[in-house]
C-alpha cells in the first residue's frame, strides 16, 4: 500500500471517502506516498505534524475549504505546491485559488493522466523552488568573507579538530560566543566532507515556524547537511521532532549552533537532556576574540580584502596606530563586530588613510552589548591594563608623538613614560623626543 522508499509524497484531502481513495490509489501505484484527511482542517493538523511534496484538494468541503490550505502553505518555509479539484460550477473560485496561491487546478471527474501530470509538475516545481533557494544562500554566502582566519593555537586546535569530524557523519555541537565564526566552522565542516556537493541548509531555530520545520528544510537537505543555528531555541515540539529525526536514520547530517549553556538549560528542564547527549557527540568551541588577540593583524588583513573587493576604490591599510587601537579593545561581539567595524571604517574612510582617530570614533559610538559580559571579562587586571595602554595610546596621539608632553596630559613624570611604554609594547616609533632627565 506504501510506495517504494525515496518517492514523492502527497496528501489528498477530500471529504468524500470513495473520491479520496480513488485519488490515493491512482498517485501509488504511480510510486507515491500517499497520506489522506477528510478536510482542510485535519489537513492542517497533518501538516504540522509532517511534510508532503504536493497537495490534492477538492474546493468545497464542509470543514474548512482549500482557501484555508493555501493560508496555512503561505506560511511555511517553503510553500507546498497545492492543487485544487473543482466541481461544475466552481471554475471562477478556482481561478481565486489560483490568484492566492495554488498551483494549478483540475475539473472533475478527474482523469487519471492528467491527475499525474500535474502532480509531477508540482513536485518538480516545489524541488526546483527549493534549488533555487539553495543557491541563493550560496551566493549570498560566497560575497562573505568565509576563511576561519588565524594561526593562534586555539584556531590552529579548531581547524585540527574540523578536519577530524569531516571525515565522519558524526553529529557536530558548534559552541561560542555571538560572531566568533561558528557558521563558517559548520562551512568548513560540510565543503570538506563527502557531502560538500550535496545541499547545506541553514535553519534559524529561534524564527522556524513548527509546521516548516520538518516538511521543508529538512527535506531540502536529505543528501546533505542541516545546520541548526541558535539550536537552544527550539520550542519542546520541536525538540521532540529533532530528537525523533537524529533517530530515524535519515541521510543527512546535523551540525547545531549554539552560544548557550546548553548543560544549564537541561538541568532547568528547558532542555531534553536525551536531545543534549545527541546533539553533542562532537562539540566544537569557538574561542572568542580576546583570547586570540595574536589573530588579530591577520584577521584584519583578511576582511579589509574583502572589503575592498565590496568597496572598490577603498583607503590603504590601518596605520601602526590604528591596530593598536584595535588591540586594545574588547571586542565584545567578537570577529562579527571587527569585521562590522572595518567594514564601516572603509566606508567613512573613502581613499583617505584607516588613522586611528577613525577607528576611535566608531568604537567609541559602538553600543554596549546586550547582557552581562562574560565573566572572564569582569578581571580586573586585564581591564585596567587595557584602560592603561588606551589612554597612553591618546596621549601620545594628541601629541603628535612627543614624550614629554604626552607625560604632562597624563600626569605622570616624564622619567616614567619609558615604563608604560615598555609594559604595554608600545613601539618607540610611536613616541619622539627625548625625556629630560
Amino acid at each position: 500500500m506504501t510506495a517504494a522508499p525515496g518517492g514523492p509524497s502527497v496528501l489528498v484531502v477530500d471529504d468524500e471517502p470513495f473520491v479520496r481513495d480513488s485519488i490515493a490509489e491512482v498517485l501509488r501505484a504511480d510510486g507515491w506516498k500517499t497520506h489522506a484527511a477528510a478536510g482542510a482542517r485535519e489537513a492542517v493538523a497533518f501538516l504540522e505534524s509532517q511534510g508532503v511534496d504536493v497537495i490534492v484538494t477538492d474546493l468545497r468541503m464542509p470543514e474548512g475549504d482549500a482557501f484555508l490550505l493555501l493560508d496555512h502553505a503561505r506560511k511555511g518555509a517553503v510553500e507546498i505546491p497545492i492543487v485544487v479539484i473543482t466541481g461544475v460550477g466552481t471554475v471562477a473560485e478556482a481561478v481565486r485559488a489560483m490568484k492566492a496561491g495554488a498551483f494549478d487546478f483540475l475539473q472533475k471527474p478527474v482523469d487519471p493522466e492528467e491527475l499525474l501530470l500535474l502532480a509531477r509538475r508540482a513536485a518538480e516545481h516545489r524541488r526546483l523552488l527549493a534549488e533555487v533557494r539553495a543557491l541563493r544562500e550560496t551566493v549570498r554566502g560566497l560575497r562573505a568573507p568565509r576563511a576561519l582566519v588565524g594561526k593562534s593555537a586555539s584556531m590552529e586546535r579548531v581547524r585540527a579538530l574540523i578536519a577530524q569530524v569531516a571525515r565522519t557523519d558524526a553529529t557536530v555541537l558548534v559552541r561560542g560566543e555571538s560572531g566568533t565564526g561558528k557558521e563558517l566552522a559548520a562551512g568548513e565542516i560540510h565543503r570538506r566532507s563527502a557531502r560538500g556537493a550535496r545541499p547545506l541548509v541553514r535553519v534559524h531555530c529561534a524564527g522556524s515556524p513548527e509546521g516548516a520545520f520538518e516538511r521543508d528544510r529538512v527535506a531540502e537537505a536529505e543528501g546533505g547537511t542541516l545546520v541548526l543555528d541558535e539550536v537552544g531555541a527550539l520550542t519542546p515540539t520541536l525538540q521532540t521532532r529533532l530528537l525523533h529525526l537524529l533517530e530515524s536514520g535519515r541521510d543527512l547530517r546535523v551540525i547545531a549552533i549554539t552560544n548557550e549553556d546548553l548543560a544549564a538549560r537541561v538541568k532547568s528542564g528547558e532542555f531534553r537532556a536525551d536531545l543534549y547527549w545527541r546533539l553533542d557527540v562532537f562539540p566544537i568551541e569557538m574561542p572568542p576574540l580576546r583570547e586570540h588577540r595574536e589573530d588579530l593583524p591577520e584577521i584584519v588583513r583578511h576582511f579589509l580584502d574583502w572589503a575592498g573587493r565590496e568597496h572598490p576604490g577603498a583607503g590603504p591599510r590601518p596605520t601602526q596606530e590604528a591596530l593598536e587601537v584595535l588591540g586594545t579593545y574588547g571586542w565584545p561581539g567578537n570577529v562579527r563586530e571587527l569585521r562590522n567595524v572595518l567594514e564601516r571604517a572603509v566606508i567613512l574612510a573613502g581613499d583617505r588613510e584607516l588613522d586611528a582617530d577613525l577607528f576611535r570614533s566608531i568604537l567609541e559610538s559602538a553600543p554596549a552589548p546586550a547582557g552581562a559580559p562574560p565573566e572572564r571579562e569582569l578581571h580586573l587586571r586585564k581591564n585596567l591594563d587595557a584602560a592603561e595602554k588606551e589612554i597612553v595610546l591618546r596621549a601620545l596621539a594628541r601629541t603628535q608623538g612627543r614624550k614629554k608632553e604626552a607625560s604632562i596630559l597624563l600626569g605622570i613624570d616624564p622619567r616614567n613614560l619609558g615604563y608604560y611604554l615598555r609594559k604595554h609594547g608600545i613601539g618607540e616609533g610611536r613616541a619622539r623626543g627625548d625625556i629630560e632627565g
